[in-house]
C-alpha cells in the first residue's frame, strides 16, 4: 500500500499530537470516573517523551529492519505516547490517589491543547487545498 504523506512531517506529527491528547482525555476521564472507587490509582499519558523522540528523528532517516526474532527493533524507548499510573501518592485512607479538582484542571488543559492542534492541522490542509486549487486554476 502507498500512503501519500501531503502534510508532511509537520503534519504527521499534529496528527499523532491529536491521537496522543485524545488518548490523554480519555485517560482523564477514567480517573474522574473513579473518584470514589477504592483502591483506584490515578493515571497519566507520557507523551513529552514520544514528541521529543519524532522531534529528534530525522527526515529521511532509514529504519532498520528485523531478520531475526532476537535482533533488536531499533526502535527508541518512549516511541509511543503511553499510559502511566500514579502508584507514589495516596489521597485518602482507601488508596484512592484521585484529586477532583487536579482531574478537572488536567481536562480543560487537555481539551484546549487538543484544540489548538486541530486549529493546526486544519490550517495545514487549509494551505494544502490553497495550494493544490492554484495549481489546478
Amino acid at each position: 500500500m502507498v500512503r501519500l504523506d501531503l502534510l508532511g512531517r509537520t503534519g504527521n506529527l499534529l496528527h499523532k499530537s491529536l491521537d496522543a491528547e485524545s488518548l490523554r482525555f480519555k485517560v482523564r476521564a477514567d480517573n474522574f470516573a473513579n473518584v470514589n472507587t477504592p483502591g483506584y490509582k490515578r493515571q497519566d499519558v507520557e507523551f513529552e517523551t514520544f514528541l521529543a523522540a519524532e522531534l529528534d528523528k530525522k527526515s529521511g532517516q532509514m529504519e532498520l529492519r528485523k531478520t531475526h526474532t532476537r535482533h533488536l527493533d531499533g526502535k527508541a524507548t518512549g516511541s509511543s505516547p503511553r499510559v502511566v499510573t500514579d502508584n507514589a501518592s495516596t489521597m485518602r485512607y482507601d488508596g484512592n490517589n484521585v484529586d477532583m479538582e487536579q482531574e478537572m484542571v488536567a481536562l480543560t488543559e487537555t481539551a484546549v491543547r487538543y484544540q489548538v492542534l486541530a486549529e493546526q492541522l486544519t490550517r495545514q490542509i487549509r494551505q494544502l487545498r490553497t495550494a493544490i486549487s492554484e495549481r489546478v486554476g
